[in-house]
């Protein structure tokens, strides 16, 4: 009898045992799972929050993207639409000017102290600027002739805009964002691309986020400046010329680069500068290859 009892009690320990084994196997399994549908929800709300950011992304190219392009090139014909579709349209292509004037001058907007009718009149001015950088004239059998006339005659329209709004702006303050702003969509974008990108690790304020623009800005125009001045004569230059007017706009484009770096270092992070210089050596040398192709250089 007492030989059966401790056999029974050895039985429970192990039974004892055995269930203490599956249950510390189930709470581990349990605490598995509640992490692992935990890292779910989190790549899930990380996933969300990235295309969400593409959206807005791609929200933002479509206010700025074609803005400081020369008119483009179409090779059909468009088919009729319906009023309805027309007036759709109309209202679209009105709701993106608005977006894409609130967002490319609100450096500007937010420092003038125009009246009523000044306002008005600047905000009339910048929807015709804008409709003309957008404007399309050119076909696909268009010549070359008809394409240097239609570029003319869109400068000479957006010269004539210009003109007037350095009139309505008192301030050579103004004058001179407005100047860098008019045709900053490109840059703009990019820039911003950059602040949402930095976001995650340190916000960077708008102030400061407005002083790297300018500065970009300054920079391009600039260079924009020497390319005007130089730009035709790197083109019809002689064989022998040829590489060292391309070797001077290659420093003045490194200048461009680098005076940009160099002011940006004071209002970002380490991290931030090296991931903002990383972007910038990307991106500009892409700007070389293709003045470079545009030259018909190696």
């Amino acid at each position: 009898m007492k030989l059966i009892c401790i056999l029974l009690s050895i039985a429970l320990l192990v039974l004892a045992g055995h269930y203490t084994v599956l249950y510390l196997d189930n709470q581990t399994l349990s605490q598995q799972l509640t992490k692992q549908q935990a890292d779910f929800d989190t790549r899930l709300q990380q996933e969300r929050a990235s295309y969400q950011k593409k959206i807005d992304s791609l929200q933002d190219f479509i206010a700025f993207g074609q803005n400081n392009k020369a008119p483009t090139i179409s090779n059909s014909a468009q088919p009729a639409s319906t009023p309805a579709q027309t007036t759709n349209l109309s209202i679209m292509q009105q709701e993106n000017l608005k977006r894409t004037l609130e967002k490319k001058y609100s450096l500007l907007m937010s420092r003038l102290g125009l009246s009523g009718l000044a306002q008005s009149e600047l905000q009339s001015l910048l929807e015709q600027r804008e409709q003309i950088l957008n404007a399309s004239s050119i076909g696909y059998y268009s010549s070359q002739k008809e394409i240097e006339e239609a570029v003319n005659r869109q400068q000479q329209g957006l010269g004539d805009i210009d003109r007037q709004i350095a009139q309505l702006l008192s301030s050579p303050e103004d004058r001179k964002t407005y100047d860098l702003l008019k045709d900053s969509a490109y840059e703009q974008y990019q820039m911003n691309n950059f602040f949402d990108e930095a976001q995650g690790s340190s916000p960077i304020p708008t102030e400061k986020r407005e002083a790297l623009l300018i500065s970009k800005l300054e920079q391009k125009q600039e260079f924009m400046r020497y390319m005007e001045a130089s730009g035709s004569s790197i083109q019809n230059a002689s064989t022998e010329e040829k590489p060292f007017l391309i070797e001077k706009a290659h420093e003045a484009l490194h200048d461009y680069k680098d005076n940009f770096l160099n002011n940006a270092r004071a209002n970002l992070t380490p991290d931030q500068y090296d991931a903002l210089r990383e972007r910038e050596q990307k991106q500009f040398d892409e700007m070389w290859e293709s003045l470079k192709a545009g030259w018909g250089a190696q």
